[in-house]
């Protein structure tokens, strides 16, 4: 709506320029300063928002590729716009905490704030670092420059104070996905950081062991990053000792990925980790397998799933149209979980199995049918969070060579083209 001063001027038979030449002019009144709204109204703001989306998506449960493009561009116009009022640079960090949410799902005010924590990154202090910190966080979503996030983070000078800090987790889950070349100009910073994990260290650190074991055996060499990983589980296993409750938990855990192949380095490359098959199905009731034994000669694409996974499902389209484009003499495609105590339908109500495996197992050979699913599906006792290949998350693919070897591991079967390239090298290899 136009103010009464714009529709005055705009109906005036003179320019502005010279309008002012007409009027006699005042000396212009000093703007009153603005006072942003208070964190708790900003918490208000996001809730509303959140509420507002949550209502409008409610009925969305696996939406296409395409579809997916058009939530996300509608969901950043709305966090934009939720936004647009506050100036970023003038709001203290209780305000900022609270519109986090929202930054994170705004390019516009993600991109300030990337250039705002940059310049905070600047002061030598846990402050400054974790600004860099931050700051790499938000530019990771934009494909920004790992090599200089990674070089912004460990050339800090309070890199050992901030890593031992509330952000020491996300510092090395974001180095850990920095490229090699980068982290390998700080090798002598990475392997320092080691000498942080002790017992008494923060637990959300000691869990984050992982990240750090990642990013070391990126820049390391592997006599360097043993001795790391022993002092590391060390240190966990201390702490273990003596924790409670959740952060017992959490701690093993993280022993069991410490202890496990990935953990130790040994699964790319390396013979598939023991997989025990409690159940092997295809959608018409078969068997067409018992162990991964049955398969050598064959490349096998394992994506960890469950049906609960919003992610997971999202991606059966493109897992099938692999089982079609491939043969089954040649390529096994299976996709593996774990005994999860109910089964998330997708054309029918959930079904509760706690305590009941024929009944899950049941209920997913006709999920299987409902969703017309064309490759094999298997329940191991492994739990599917498996901690011999590492996985923190799913969906989670994991590609085996003809002998049985780990050739990839950690690619999301949407990611189609890493996939189909990786079982194309194999059988071009395999047929050598």
């Amino acid at each position: 709506m136009l103010s009464l001063a714009a529709l005055a001027l705009s109906s005036f038979p003179l320019s502005p320029l010279a309008l002012s030449a007409a009027v006699p002019q005042a000396e212009p009144a000093a703007a009153a300063p603005v006072t942003p709204p208070s964190a708790e109204e900003l918490q208000q703001r996001v809730a509303k928002l959140f509420e507002s989306l949550s209502e409008k998506y409610a009925s969305v449960t696996d939406p296409s590729p395409e579809e997916m493009k058009a939530i996300q561009a509608d969901v950043a116009a709305q966090a934009d716009a939720a936004l647009a009022d506050l100036d970023l640079a003038t709001l203290d960090e209780e305000r900022l905490a609270a519109i986090d949410p929202l930054v994170g799902m705004s390019p516009k005010a993600r991109a300030t704030m990337i250039e705002l924590r940059a310049k905070q990154a600047a002061e030598p202090t846990a402050a400054g670092f974790r600004a860099a910190v931050q700051s790499a966080a938000l530019a990771m979503r934009d494909s920004a420059d790992l090599g200089a996030m990674a070089e912004r983070i460990l050339a800090h000078p309070a890199l050992q104070e901030g890593i031992r800090g509330e952000d020491g987790a996300m510092a090395l889950e974001v180095l850990s996905m920095c490229p090699e070349e980068s982290l390998k100009k700080h090798a002598a910073a990475i392997a320092a950081i080691g000498a942080v994990f002790s017992a008494d260290a923060p637990v959300g650190l000691l869990v984050s062991a992982e990240s750090y074991m990642g990013l070391a055996a990126k820049a390391l060499p592997k006599n360097e990053v043993d001795a790391l990983r022993a002092t590391v589980l060390g240190a966990i296993d201390a702490r273990a000792a003596t924790a409670e409750g959740r952060e017992q938990k959490m701690l093993e855990r993280a022993q069991k990925y410490m202890k496990g192949a990935a953990g130790r380095g040994e699964l790319v490359g390396f013979a598939c980790p023991p997989l025990d098959f409690d159940w092997v199905r295809r959608t018409d009731g078969s068997t067409p397998w018992s162990t991964l034994e049955d398969l050598k000669g064959k490349v096998v694409v394992l994506d960890f799933w469950a049906t609960w996974c919003g992610p997971c499902v999202a991606s059966f389209p493109q897992i099938a149209q692999m089982r079609k484009d491939y043969p089954e003499d040649k390529v096994e495609i299976v996709g593996l979980t774990s005994l999860q105590g109910m089964v998330a339908h997708r054309k029918r109500p959930q079904v509760d199995c706690e305590g009941d495996p024929a009944k899950e197992k049941s209920e997913l050979l006709a999920y299987m049918a409902d969703m017309e699913v064309n490759w094999t599906m298997a329940i191991t006792k492994q739990d599917v969070f498996n901690p011999d290949f590492g996985i923190r998350g799913i969906p989670f693919v994991a590609i085996l060579d003809q002998d049985g070897k780990v050739a990839k591991a950690g690619l999301h079967p949407s990611d189609k083209d890493a996939i189909r390239a990786a079982v194309d090298e194999l059988l071009a290899n395999g047929a050598k």
